[in-house]
């Protein structure tokens, strides 16, 4: 009876561990995770970022745009440097605003809808991760972002985003997928300038998904 009752004290532990090892070791398809997360992150109707580019420039890294900004539904505020300069503006629905940094007074545009066109990636950062097709996507390993624990993917996709297309080549993303809820929290973009394959590095941030912001126009 004591051999018996110790078999299958043992059984049931093979059979614990066997389910604890296999938790630790099951790793998601690495496309399925990525066109959650993504599709997750597109439909997300609010959220605060971070947009931060690199880029050589005369032989030089330098920090082309440094921005935080804030999206509730059509509507958009960023605030940080874009090109050396001071750059706060508002978008609401077509209508774009604009502070001058020295007399910081509001301006509206008047082509609004150019203005966004210009601004693009600052006003609507998921336009860099537009994608036509994934091609191999690489799951490399577990990091924390902003303390939560993500899954690491890399891929090297063909994109949709005509600004990008233009001007940049052999682009290589390294997307970061929140574990608890598989949304895209983390973007890291890299590619090569077309005319003198200087490098470019795009990395975004996200936080406060679907949490509410309100975001108004300033008064004019």
């Amino acid at each position: 009876m004591k051999k018996r009752g110790i078999g299958l004290v043992i059984g049931i532990g093979i059979v614990l561990m066997g389910g604890l090892l296999g938790r630790l070791l099951w790793q998601p398809d690495p496309s399925d995770l990525v066109k959650h997360g993504l599709e997750q992150l597109n439909a997300a109707t609010s959220f605060r970022y971070s947009l931060t580019q690199h880029q050589w420039v005369e032989g030089k890294d330098r920090v082309l745009t440094q921005v935080l900004g804030e999206k509730d539904g059509g509507n958009t505020r960023i605030l940080g440097q874009l090109a050396g300069s001071e750059v706060e503006m508002i978008k609401i629905a077509d209508s774009t605003y604009s502070k001058d940094p020295f007399s910081k007074k509001w301006i509206r545009f008047e082509n609004a809808l150019a203005a966004q066109e210009v601004f693009l990636a600052e006003l609507n950062p998921l336009s860099s991760l537009q994608i036509k097709e994934l091609g191999e996507v690489m799951l490399s390993n577990q990091e924390k972002v902003n303390g939560e624990k993500v899954w690491v993917c890399h891929l090297s996709p063909s994109v949709q985003n005509q600004m990008m297309e233009v001007f940049w080549t052999d682009f290589q993303y390294t997307l970061y997928v929140r574990k608890s809820d598989k949304i895209v929290v983390k973007a890291t973009i890299e590619a090569k300038n077309k005319l003198k394959s200087d490098p470019m590095t795009m990395t975004l941030e996200f936080k406060d998904i679907g949490k509410k912001i309100t975001i108004q126009a300033p008064d004019i």
